[in-house]
């Protein structure tokens, strides 16, 4: 999938291949020392926006920004699979379950 977070000037976002499901940094989203943000707090991102969200210099604030505005569309993009038919079953579920977790569906 594309990288969705966007954060920096070499975003690899044509490369696929490094994309990964980053998690929230946000305690809000249940981040806290070791435990890491539940999946439905993921967007997916490219190997360099990755780093820049975990070890990057920038501000708390820039990079809690950059993460909600990619969340709302990682939760487009999970509205999308979870209503197309052609995606694999499991990954229409999975995108479910985030949906439902967020009280996310396309219905609210």
């Amino acid at each position: 999938r594309h990288c969705l977070l966007l954060a920096v000037e070499s975003c690899q976002y044509h490369d696929t291949d490094t994309t990964v499901a980053a998690h929230s940094n946000l305690s809000i989203h249940g981040k806290g020392g070791a435990r890491k943000a539940d999946d439905h707090y993921s967007v997916w991102a490219c190997h360099c926006c990755h780093v820049w969200l975990d070890q990057g210099r920038a501000t708390r604030a820039e990079k809690a920004r950059a993460f909600e505005s990619a969340h709302k569309r990682q939760i487009i993009e999970w509205r999308k699979i979870a209503q197309d038919s052609g995606e694999p079953d499991r990954f229409r579920k999975a995108a479910q379950r985030a949906l439902d977790a967020l009280g996310a569906n396309a219905d609210h």
